[in-house]
C-alpha cells in the first residue's frame, strides 16, 4: 500500500509539474528566438541528459537525469560576467546583444506564459466542467446574531443589499464584511414575497486574516456546480487567479514574518502528495492543481531574487536606469547568493514536508 502510495506522488508529480515547466521554458524559448538569440539547448531537468534531439536551428531538446525545473540555455551570458569578453566583439545571436527590451521580454516571457497558462486552465475548467458557486440562499442563522435580530430567516434568498444586486454568496459576504456597525437594507426573497429588513453587522476580528470584519451570523447552503459560458468562464478565471495572486501574495507576507504554519507549507515532497491525489482523483481535480501550481510558479519566478528570472529582471532595470550594467564581481556575488538563498529555501520546506 505504502510503495503504490508512493508510485502515485511519484507519477502525479511528474505528470503535474513537467508541463509546467515545459511551459515556461517554452515561453523563455519562443521570446528569445523572436528576439534573435541562439538558443543552444532546452532541457527539463538539469544534471546529466538522459535523452534527447537536436533540431534544424541546432538546438538541442532533452530531458535531464533531476526533474527539478529546467532551463533554456542562450548562447553568451544572461549578464555580464566576463571582464575579459567585451560586448561589441560577440556574435549578434548572443542573449547580450539583444536590445534591453528584449532581454527583459526573454526572461519574463517564462513567468508570463505559467501565468497565462495558469488563468487558461481555469477558464477551460470553469466552461467544461463547471465553477462551484454558492447561491446568495440563507441555510442557518445562528442565534442572538444580527440576522436573527434583524429578521432573516433559513431558506431566504437575498436579491440585494443596499440597493446592489448579488448573485452568489461570496457578495453577501464581502459586503457585510465591510461594513461592520453600519445598517445595510436586505432585499429579501421568502416564499415567493419580497421583504426589506434592516441588519447592522456586528465587529469580528478574524484571526486568519487579523482584521476586524463585518458578521451578522449566517452560513451559505452548499455550492452547486455551474458550467458557465465563455465570456462568463474567462471573467471568473480572471478574477479568481487575480484572487490567488492576492492570496499568494499575503502567504509570501506570512511567511517572511514567519507567522505562517509549518502545515501551509508545500515543498517537493509536499507537492508530490497532493499530486498523487489529483492523479487519483480524476483530471478534474489535477488539471486544477495544475492552474494553481502554474500561477504560483510565475510568481514565484517574478520574485526579486538573483538566480531566479525576477532577479534578472531587477539587474536589467538597474542598467535601464543607470544606463549600465552593474560590475562583473557584483552581479557573480548575487548570483551565487541568490543560488545560496533558494538552495537553503528549499532544505526549509522540505524540512516543513517532513514535520521537522
Amino acid at each position: 500500500m505504502l510503495e503504490n502510495s508512493f508510485l502515485i506522488s511519484l507519477l502525479g508529480f511528474f505528470v503535474v509539474l513537467t508541463p509546467l515547466i515545459f511551459i515556461h521554458e517554452l515561453g523563455h524559448y519562443y521570446a528569445a528566438i523572436k528576439s534573435g538569440v541562439k538558443v543552444e539547448s532546452f532541457s527539463i531537468g538539469f544534471g546529466p541528459e538522459l535523452f534527447g534531439y537536436t533540431d534544424k536551428k541546432n538546438t538541442r531538446w532533452k530531458f535531464s537525469l533531476i526533474p527539478l525545473g529546467g532551463y533554456v540555455k542562450m548562447k553568451g551570458e544572461l549578464v555580464h560576467l566576463s571582464k575579459d569578453i567585451q560586448k561589441e566583439s560577440m556574435d549578434t545571436d548572443t542573449f547580450l546583444q539583444a536590445n534591453l527590451f528584449s532581454r527583459f521580454m526573454i526572461v519574463l516571457s517564462g513567468p508570463l506564459a505559467n501565468l497565462f497558462l495558469g488563468v487558461l486552465l481555469i477558464m477551460g475548467l470553469y466552461f467544461f466542467n463547471g465553477r462551484y458557486v454558492s447561491p446568495p440562499v440563507i441555510n442557518e442563522v445562528i442565534v442572538s446574531k444580527p440576522a436573527e435580530q434583524g429578521g432573516i430567516l433559513s431558506g431566504d434568498r437575498i436579491i440585494s443589499i443596499n440597493n446592489s444586486k448579488i448573485k452568489d454568496f461570496s457578495e453577501i459576504k464581502n459586503i457585510v464584511e465591510k461594513n461592520s456597525n453600519k445598517s445595510l437594507l436586505f432585499k429579501v426573497l421568502r416564499n415567493e414575497s419580497i421583504i426589506h429588513l434592516s441588519i447592522v453587522p456586528y465587529e469580528y476580528y478574524d484571526k486568519n486574516s487579523k482584521v476586524t470584519v463585518g458578521r451578522i451570523g449566517v452560513t451559505a447552503v452548499s455550492p452547486e456546480l455551474i458550467k458557465l459560458p465563455i465570456l462568463a468562464a474567462l471573467k471568473f478565471g480572471l478574477i479568481d487567479s487575480i484572487n490567488m495572486t492576492l492570496e499568494w501574495l499575503y502567504g509570501l507576507k506570512s511567511l517572511f514574518l514567519l507567522e505562517v504554519n509549518k502545515e501551509d507549507v508545500l515543498g517537493p515532497i509536499g507537492i508530490a502528495k497532493i499530486s498523487g491525489s489529483s492523479l487519483d482523483r480524476g483530471f478534474t481535480s489535477m488539471f486544477f492543481l495544475m492552474a494553481v501550481l502554474s500561477i504560483n510558479l510565475g510568481l514565484i519566478n517574478l520574485l526579486p531574487i538573483p538566480a531566479l528570472d525576477g532577479g534578472y529582471i531587477l539587474l536589467f532595470t538597474y542598467e535601464l536606469i543607470f544606463k549600465k550594467p552593474l560590475s562583473g564581481s557584483i552581479q557573480q556575488f548575487l548570483l551565487k547568493f541568490g543560488f545560496l538563498f533558494l538552495i537553503s529555501l528549499m532544505i526549509l520546506v522540505t524540512a516543513f514536508d517532513l514535520g521537522l
